[in-house]
């Protein structure tokens, strides 16, 4: 049985899944990377990373395994979804660990230690998705798709440019948003 609480937070969690979503369905941005690959850059780690950091590690988690599995499989990227619902999944994870078992984040009270904190969840999860989603990627492409590993190291490759580039407004927005949320609500109104 769901309380009050947890209904909350999950209506959360499905709120900023559908705005990773529509980051990724609408507002991304495509370039051309090596090999005739595109790499995509988008906003969407913001709201993950966001979610993870008011709601906790596994609504964080979910977020993103949700909200970008579901954007690759109507945007046409049906193979890219199982990496992408673990590799985001990641991200949540990490991002709640480095807030809450690191920097203690709930327990902050002084502003400027805020910011460092989420700043710090923000950059750490995004540095885990730049290091475990092109890894992910690849193992999936060379041991599950079959491709060749030069094929799938090149996708790796464009993969890591691609989330680092993403990381950096994402790292913004997410430290921004916080800070705003954080100054009209209280953790524990939430948790």
């Amino acid at each position: 049985m769901i309380d009050g609480k947890n209904l909350r937070k999950l209506t959360l969690a499905s709120m900023f899944a559908a705005m990773a979503f529509v980051c990724f369905a609408y507002l991304r941005i495509e370039i051309p990377m090596g090999g005739g690959m595109t790499g995509k850059i988008y906003i969407g780690h913001a709201f993950i990373i966001l979610s993870a950091l008011l709601l906790g590690g596994k609504y964080g988690a979910l977020t993103g395994a949700v909200g970008l599995t579901l954007a690759d499989i109507l945007a046409g990227y049906m193979t890219s979804a199982p990496p992408t619902f673990l590799s985001k999944l990641l991200i949540g994870l990490s991002a709640s660990f480095f807030a809450h078992n690191i920097m203690h984040l709930n327990e902050l009270t002084e502003p400027k230690r805020i910011y460092t904190a989420t700043l710090i969840a923000s950059v750490g999860s995004c540095l885990v998705n730049v290091i475990t989603e092109p890894l992910i990627r690849y193992a999936f492409k060379v041991y599950v798709l079959g491709y060749a590993p030069q094929v799938a190291e090149i996708s790796s490759i464009n993969c890591a440019i691609s989330m680092a580039t993403s990381a950096i407004p994402s790292v913004v927005i997410a430290v921004l948003l916080y800070n705003v949320v954080r100054n009209n609500i209280k953790p524990q109104e939430i948790f």
